[in-house]
């Protein structure tokens, strides 16, 4: 008797935890948080001096960026090229390499294919028009939250770490890392039939 009670134990453990992972959405329309912004943690780079430090926002009651930027480069020179990493965090624990792009041009490419982080990170940062030139930029209550990529309606959810590294004739000078969650949120703008086919 213990022995078929057990077994019905383990397939009603068994079908709820089907019917529980059933509806977990993997992808889809998002909003995303940045959680930090800081020097990258994978080496030092003699182009950008990074100190920033996380505090509470008296008036919200929320972490913010505070801090500032030294460069000894015109990051968005023309000749300068970026390149982005994206590690996302895994279900078992640890970082695993998700995506990676390497682009010239920078301050063409930031502006038309990631408008929204240019205008809520590098415009806030100082970072406003080329040429950026070389010197310390402040940093103010930095953390945006909340926001969605002009060019991204869906996204897979979870914790990515993002690095973006300045090079110099092929070498990384810059280096600036920052966290963020992708988080589901309810998709406000339908997709349409003639959309689907």
């Amino acid at each position: 008797m213990e022995a078929r009670a057990l077994l019905a134990m383990v397939a009603v453990a068994s079908a709820a935890t089907n019917l529980a992972s059933a509806n977990l959405a993997l992808v889809g329309p998002y909003t995303a948080d940045m959680l930090e912004l800081s020097a990258c943690d994978d080496g030092e780079y003699q182009g950008i001096l990074i100190n920033i430090s996380q505090i509470v926002d008296e008036k919200t009651n929320e972490t913010t960026n505070t801090g500032a930027i030294t460069l000894h480069y015109d990051i968005f020179a023309d000749d300068f090229e970026m390149e982005l990493t994206v590690y996302k965090w895994g279900s078992t624990g640890g970082w695993y390499k998700d995506y990676s792009l390497q682009f010239d041009k920078p301050f063409e490419y930031l502006k038309s294919n990631f408008p929204t982080v240019f205008e809520t990170v590098f415009v806030d940062i100082g970072f406003k028009e080329k040429p950026v030139s070389p010197g310390t930029y402040y940093i103010d209550r930095l953390m945006p939250r909340g926001f969605r990529l002009k060019r991204f309606d869906l996204l897979p959810y979870g914790k990515y770490k993002l690095y973006l590294k300045g090079l110099k004739d092929g070498k990384a000078v810059t280096c600036i890392m920052t966290i963020c969650t992708v988080n589901e949120a309810e998709y406000t703008k339908g997709v349409g039939l003639k959309s689907l086919f």
